[in-house]
This record gives C-alpha cells, structure tokens and sequence, in this order.
C-alpha cells in the first residue's frame, strides 16, 4: 500500500515520539520492577540512570525523615516517641553515611545503611505494637518504609 498522503505517516511518526521520549523523561525502566512505583516514580522522576537515583533517593530519604522527627515531637511525650524520634536520628545518620558510600562507589556500604534506616522505622513501629497504643505516626514510618525499599531496590541495580 502506498501512501498517498504523508500526513497521516508524519503524524503516526510524532506520537510514537513524543510517546517514546515521554516516557524516557520519566525514568522509564527504572521504577518498573519496583516494590513501589510510585513513590519511585515521585524520586526518579526525570532520572535515567540509578546512580543519580539513588543519590536523589538518598537526600529524599534525609528529608523527609526530618519532616517526620518534627511530626513526632509534636506528638505528646510518651517513651513510644521518644524512641522514635531517636531512631529518626539514627536513620538520618544512616542516609549520610550510605550517601558518602554511593559517591565512592562502594554500594555495599549504601545497601547496609538503607537496609538499616528500614529496620529502624520498622522497629519505630513495633514499639507501639508491644505497648497496645497505636501509632499516631504510622503514616509517616510507612512513607519512609516505602522510600527505603525503593533505595534498596535502586541499589541493586548499581551492582
């Protein structure tokens, strides 16, 4: 068949372009095999390859632990939450050391350190499930959690 009007190629052509450098814009591939795409798509974003992923996983991390510490200290004072903002400490600490292993390209350093700030928000968590109470942050132990799976998952695929 031939064509004899070219708009139509020249239009097929442009949307499997646009389609094609859309989805590349967006660090497709990436996040695909993710244990949250989207809270890896929201740190991914226009990232395409994991190094600077991970570099922007990791200061994400940092920050929104941060937020999460102020969350916690203005909660009412309780031994719950002062555990957890002491893990919230070390969690931030954790994320600067795996940030400094990333930049020198000793990735099992930043996969030992992340793995250790989800243990920490976990055990936030657990604190509260031993004591019978519920958690009044557990939205923002979760948020974390999901952010450092994903920083998990982006470090395997550094190695």
């Amino acid at each position: 068949m031939v064509f004899k009007d070219y708009t139509f190629f020249s239009y097929v052509f442009l949307a499997t372009v646009i389609i094609l450098f859309t989805g590349h814009a967006h660090g497709a591939g990436l996040c695909d095999n993710s244990p949250n795409t989207q809270v890896c798509y929201s740190i991914v974003y226009n990232r395409t390859d994991p190094y600077s992923a991970s570099v922007a996983l990791c200061n994400k991390l940092i920050y929104e632990t941060k937020v999460a510490k102020v969350v916690a200290q203005k909660q009412a004072k309780s031994p719950e939450i002062e555990q957890c903002i002491k893990e919230f400490d070390s969690s931030i600490s954790y994320t600067k050391v795996a940030l400094v292993g990333l930049r020198g390209g000793h990735y099992p350093t930043l996969q030992e350190f992340i793995s250790a700030t989800q243990v920490n928000y976990q055990y936030c968590d657990s604190q509260y499930q031993k004591s019978g109470k519920t958690n009044p942050i557990a939205k923002s132990t979760k948020h974390l959690e999901d952010i450092a799976g994903v920083g998990a998952y982006l470090v395997n695929l550094l190695q």
